[in-house]
């Protein structure tokens, strides 16, 4: 088997063969990760040396993080941001528009208040549905973005994407809480 050739230094996309870019075609995506699971998975290496297992499962393991990574919208667009030689990251740039503050202050305080709405899951419904509506138009905005060289554009929004992410991880949070009680 070709587990000695496996090629690490491609990048997450060449290994797919799938185009850069944030919009793809997920059921390729997938078609491609199951036929790499077939062929390196550590299991069809069991009666091998243990220098060729540590290389199945060092194979296995890289297959697993590319596949997760391009298979979620924001990490793909981070991806994308990161063959560019960016970050969306940066320790150094803390600086957010203040409209978009503002808003994300006000979908906090939406989430904060479902729990002491008359109906929380109908409060809780109305929120997600605006923070999933500027997650739509962010990514939207940041595919344009990546896809027209425009990498300071996407980093901001993919920033903003990040925050938006946040508060949907707190919806189901606060869901979580309102079926156990």
């Amino acid at each position: 088997m070709e587990i000695d050739n496996f090629n690490f230094e491609q990048n997450y996309f060449e290994l797919f063969d799938i185009p850069v870019s944030c919009e793809i075609d997920v059921a390729r995506l997938r078609e491609n990760f199951m036929q790499m699971q077939r062929q390196y998975h550590p299991d069809r290496f069991a009666a091998a040396a243990d220098p060729v297992k540590r290389r199945a499962v060092q194979v296995a393991a890289h297959i697993n993080s590319a596949h997760q990574t391009l298979e979620s919208p924001l990490k793909r667009a981070e991806y994308c941001l990161q063959l560019a030689g960016l970050s969306a990251d940066s320790e150094t740039d803390a600086k957010m528009d203040p409209m978009f503050l503002m808003q994300q202050m006000e979908l906090r305080e939406n989430l904060e208040e479902v729990s002491e709405a008359s109906d929380p899951y109908e409060a809780l419904n109305s929120a997600r549905k605006d923070i999933d509506g500027q997650k739509v138009s962010t990514q939207t905005v940041v595919a344009d973005a990546i896809g027209n060289a425009r990498y300071d554009e996407a980093r901001e929004y993919i920033r903003r994407w990040q925050f938006l992410e946040k508060l949907s991880d707190e919806a189901n949070e606060i869901e979580a809480r309102l079926d156990d009680a």
